[in-house]
């Protein structure tokens, strides 16, 4: 579809008319650029679920068209989103996972494996497929709630709202709990927290108490460490794969209990009950009881958001098995350095290299790598081709509030604006971060700066004392986490990760929506 590029974005398309439509760049879930096989995969889940949508990518990054979610199946509207969501849907994509996991990769030759990867790929597309046909049954419910709230209680009817719908019950809750008590394991063996302290991980193994932390640490990684760091990223190794940051994670824990997930989770207790009073407070009678009924048919509507997301970057996770299985044995035959070099190749690249092995298949990839770390320099804009048309009225409740979309820029040069997504105010240290690798520059009391977040993100959340980010609404990723964790959050902004110096000190007003840079 693009028949030429430039790094300021300029396209050539092969087919003009293309170049009159317009094709949106999803900075919540693909803010950064991708490899061939990325690309693929991506580009086979917007084809394939989202009602044929088309993808494109320049300069490795991911602009679509007409990306809709698909409408609910039937079993979703007879018997409800959440019910078909944990007892249906939640069994089958993790049936799904642990097929593509634990298949006999090893027994197939290279031209055999390669041979498989679409289909593996489409099992990978089928799975994420169950993630997508609850959206709109579940979202519909609490977008109309947030439009109730905000006609009865005024602006911060929503950021009251969000804070009344927040529960702990849910997927991404839980893998923080499971580093909290990662962590209370490590306290009670002397050696293997003296271990954790002094960053001696490979030491684990050998100390007293090793095993048995290693043991309960591997179930862990065996749940929730296959989540890939962004839906954008699989290839990046999962915490599965390197557990160094969990391993971080947990040090930090076993060294200021007060900032574990445990402690959080009371926190944001504390916070839905004063929310709940509130709302109390403020209405009465029918409208009260009008208002809680309501509540309480959208309750769902956090487990399924956070098992959605956190089982969507589990099937991009896995499928990572069979990938690296290819690379493994491509790197045997002399093709690759790095069985990960599979990502830097399409499909039909790779099996044209499972069978006729060559070694200029290595230039190859190192040449496409300094591309995408060049890429990763660049300021994709919000669209190519025509500029976007106003979305229709059904669909601006899922822009505003997931997205994010719509924020009036602030005309004061030290304030930036954004949603407010998670209530209360806080004052530290900006740290702009852009993915994991870097996690370890957060400190205890840090606000943290990135473009995005996603479950694997969400632990840090225990460290910092507030959140920004340059997308997503009330109900997006972030702003859930942040109301989990009980920190203030200012979702959305679209500036924030590019004029928030790295180190300011700044204070962040999640009711109002406003991030003060201070210097």
């Amino acid at each position: 579809m693009v028949k030429s590029e430039t790094e300021d974005f300029t396209v050539a398309w092969e087919d003009p008319a293309d170049g009159e439509k317009s094709w949106a760049f999803d900075a919540m879930h693909f803010p950064r650029p991708a490899p061939p096989l990325t690309a693929h995969l991506v580009g086979a889940v917007h084809q394939q679920i989202f009602n044929g949508a088309r993808s494109v990518f320049v300069n490795g990054y991911s602009y679509t068209l007409n990306a809709m979610p698909p409408p609910p199946t039937p079993e979703v509207i007879q018997r409800g989103p959440f019910e078909v969501w944990e007892n249906d849907y939640v069994p089958r994509i993790r049936a799904a996972c642990k097929q593509m996991r634990t298949r006999d990769y090893e027994g197939m030759s290279a031209p055999e494996l390669a041979g498989s990867l679409e289909s593996i790929i489409g099992e990978a597309v089928d799975a994420f497929r169950y993630t997508m046909v609850v959206v709109y049954a579940f979202m519909g419910p609490t977008f109309q709630l947030v439009d109730f709230f905000e006609k009865k209680l005024g602006e911060d009817g929503g950021p009251l709202l969000a804070t009344l719908l927040q529960g702990t019950n849910n997927r991404t809750s839980a893998a923080g709990a499971g580093l909290a008590v990662l962590a209370r394991t490590a306290a009670g063996l002397p050696e293997v927290s003296s271990a954790l302290r002094d960053g001696r991980y490979d030491d684990l193994e050998r100390v007293e108490g090793g095993k048995q932390f290693l043991s309960r640490l591997r179930e862990y990684l065996d749940e929730f460490g296959w989540q890939a760091e962004s839906w954008g990223l699989p290839h990046i190794p999962t915490w599965a794969e390197d557990p160094h940051t969990p391993l971080l994670l947990i040090t930090s824990y076993l060294d200021e209990p007060n900032l574990s997930p445990d402690a959080a989770i009371e926190r944001s207790k504390r916070e839905h009950d004063e929310a709940m009073r509130e709302l109390e407070s403020r209405l009465s009678g029918h409208e009260l009881a009008e208002m809680k009924a309501r509540l309480a048919a959208c309750e769902g509507h956090v487990p399924i958001s956070e098992g959605r997301a956190t089982w969507q970057l589990t099937i991009i996770g896995s499928v990572r098995v069979p990938l690296l299985a290819l690379g493994r044995k491509l790197v045997q035959a002399g093709v690759l350095d790095d069985p990960n070099d599979v990502f830097f190749f399409d499909v039909e690249e790779l099996k044209k290299a499972a069978l006729g092995p060559s070694p200029s298949y290595k230039e190859t990839a190192a040449a496409r790598r300094a591309d995408l770390a060049r890429w990763e320099q660049l300021d994709p804009p919000p669209f190519l081709g025509a500029p976007p048309a106003e979305a229709p009225p059904e669909l601006q409740p899922l822009l505003s509030k997931f997205w994010g979309l719509g924020v009036e820029p602030s005309k004061r040069k030290n304030v930036i604006n954004g949603n407010a997504a998670s209530r209360g105010s806080a004052r530290g240290r900006a740290r702009v971060i852009f993915d994991l690798s870097h996690a370890d520059r957060l400190q205890e009391g840090d606000v943290l700066v990135c473009p995005t977040t996603a479950p694997p993100w969400t632990p840090l959340f225990a460290l910092a004392a507030a959140v920004v980010t340059d997308t997503g609404g009330i109900l997006s990723h972030s702003a859930i986490c942040a109301r989990e964790y009980g920190i203030p959050c200012v979702a959305g902004t679209q500036v924030g990760t590019s004029q928030i110096p790295d180190g300011a000190m700044v204070t962040v007003d999640g009711a109002e929506g406003t991030v003060r840079i201070e210097g």
